[in-house]
């Protein structure tokens, strides 16, 4: 998987434990015991470490936003936005300019709505359009991600107004002490998609996306909530609310369907279709833009997640855009690019050879090896460790629910794994820390440490902390990361 930031080489000499258990606790006692000015001014002491992450370019996004004159398309949502909108083939296709105004689903559904309340503006069509999940389908803020954002853009945080205050400044003084961690491993250099640099100055994806890069072409930790029970009432009061507020401001506006992974959506065991686009359909003050079948699509079409569309995903998606706005408001004309055909993917791998290597069970595939659980004697050692290479092949995948139930204290996982699936740690009640070794960080999603004991511990090579911190995939464990050695 193409990574999300390349480490920075740091020079300087580490610190003891002691001495930054120090640091961190001096960080700590002034954030909490200064007022705001306090918090900003040691905010600002510690530099920018966050300028050219991915969380940077929300900053772009809403200054474009603001820019552009006339009536416009304002798509606003996460990620899936961000990838799967080529906003200048919709201004070719329709004549409007188009702003693409999502970023990521940490930031919540909520902030990008008030956000964009900002730019929205008489003759625009503004498009709703979450991923589908229950943290984007509630009034969930993520205020350490915004923190992160507003770094660079100050501007953002009073752009939300006084509602969001109280939450950003109760958020503060973890967010010091994540930044002063983060600039003591020298901060983090971007490289590959999750940077600043992936995106021109317009705040537009510009990275090249060829393929699918997930492993077996879909992520199993990370499948679509599609069920009538993510639309919730606060949600729709959220949404609907909204909608009346753009309509005051003499635009149109619709929920539109993100593009979502096939193949995630045959895993996921609960989803109920008919139920979801019901629950919308009766709740939602506004009309659905089209119908939820049209985007659930080839795998072949995504890149690194169940919401994110390669380079061909996101023409297909926009036609798909296109061509839903042009019958809504009956513009003629037909849409001039064909919806392209999704490139060559990789063939699932195929097992070579099982065994059992001091109790670890594994298999042996093209593309290296799988350790799929562990015999009755592992589970009950005290530790465990999985070797770099089996039957000289390098131990790639970690599968779900690999350690589940084990009695270990600690596990060691080598530095070429590449993927570890979720529920690694479940009902693991001994365990205490795991060493992770690999400095390229490895897929994951969003229950790795699902059923964990509390206190749980995931030490990274101190070079890659900073990394790991930031990433857009492993932030959400931030609170359980340390550095090897500490």
């Amino acid at each position: 998987m193409m990574q999300g930031m390349r480490r920075q080489s740091n020079t300087a000499p580490r610190k003891t434990r002691p001495v930054r258990l120090l640091l961190i606790a001096l960080v700590v006692f002034l954030a909490v015991s200064l007022p705001a000015a306090g918090m900003f001014a040691v905010d600002a002491a510690l530099g920018k470490q966050y300028a050219d992450t991915y969380y940077a370019v929300l900053g772009t996004k809403y200054d474009r936003l603001r820019a552009v004159e006339g009536p416009k398309i304002v798509v606003v949502g996460g990620s899936a936005t961000a990838f799967g909108i080529d906003e200048a083939l919709v201004e070719e296709e329709t004549g409007m300019p188009c702003v693409a105004f999502g970023l990521y689903a940490a930031f919540g559904l909520k902030c990008m709505l008030d956000l964009s309340l900002n730019g929205i503006g008489k003759g625009d069509i503004v498009v709703v359009s979450p991923e589908f999940s229950s943290q984007m389908f509630s009034e969930y803020v993520g205020y350490d991600a915004l923190l992160q954002a507003a770094e660079s853009r100050k501007g953002l945080l009073w752009a939300l107004g006084r509602s969001y205050f109280g939450g950003m400044m109760r958020s503060y003084p973890e967010y010091l002490v994540r930044k002063k961690e983060v600039a003591d491993v020298g901060g983090v250099e971007g490289a590959g998609v999750y940077t600043k640099e992936a995106f021109d100055d317009q705040g537009r994806m510009i990275f090249v996306r060829e393929g699918n890069t997930m492993d077996r072409m879909v992520s199993e930790d990370n499948l679509p909530e599609i069920r009538a029970e993510i639309v919730t009432e606060a949600f729709l009061e959220m949404v609907n609310e909204y909608a009346r507020r753009v309509r005051r401001r003499g635009a149109e506006v619709y929920f539109g369907f993100v593009p979502v992974n096939a193949k995630s959506v045959e895993l996921a065991a609960d989803t109920d279709k008919e139920g979801f686009v019901s629950a919308l359909e009766a709740g939602l003050s506004f009309p659905l833009l089209s119908d939820l079948d049209q985007h659930i699509l080839d795998e072949r079409y995504f890149y690194d997640s169940n919401f994110h569309m390669n380079d061909t995903g996101m023409v297909y998606n926009t036609i798909l855009l296109v061509n839903d706005l042009k019958r809504v408001t009956g513009q003629q004309g037909a849409v001039k690019t064909h919806l392209p055909q999704p490139p060559e993917g990789a063939a699932d791998a195929q097992i070579l050879s099982s065994g059992d290597l001091n109790g670890l069970l594994y298999d042996v595939t093209a593309e290296g090896v799988v350790i799929t659980g562990l015999s009755d004697e592992a589970k009950a050692a005290e530790k465990i460790e999985v070797p770099e290479e089996i039957e000289n092949n390098l131990v790639r995948r970690i599968d779900a629910y690999a350690f589940a139930n084990a009695s270990a204290r600690t596990i060691t996982l080598p530095k070429s794994v590449t993927v570890l699936a979720g529920h690694l740690f479940e009902n693991c009640t001994q365990l205490t820390r795991v060493e992770l070794l690999a400095e390229e960080l490895p897929q994951v999603g969003d229950t790795l440490t699902a059923g964990a004991p509390e206190g749980l511990v995931i030490a990274v090579p101190a070079d890659a902390y900073g990394t790991y911190l930031t990433d857009y995939f492993w932030a959400r464990y931030a609170r359980v990361l340390a550095r090897i050695g500490e």
